[in-house]
């Protein structure tokens, strides 16, 4: 089995800390079940807020894109249509 990622080792550290603060010491050891579905959920919701950040990103980028064409059109209009 291959090293996990440095982000999973931290989802890993958090689900087995929540899961014994909520039950009691040493429960998430009693309920590896239990822990991977924390696991999970961190990975997946880590994913999706990094797709957000993605998407916002590129949605930044294209409308400064798209406002940048159209002021360059308008600047050149004269020079097309006189």
């Amino acid at each position: 089995m291959s090293d996990p990622s440095p982000q999973t080792a931290i989802h890993l550290a958090r689900a087995v800390e929540a899961i014994d603060a909520q039950f009691g010491e040493g429960f998430a050891r009693q309920h590896p079940e239990l822990v991977a579905s924390l696991v999970q959920s961190a990975t997946i919701e880590s994913a999706v807020a990094t797709g957000y950040t993605a998407h916002r990103q590129a949605l930044e980028l294209a409308e400064k894109i798209g406002a940048e064409t159209c002021e360059t059109i308008l600047k050149l209009k004269p020079r097309i249509f006189g």
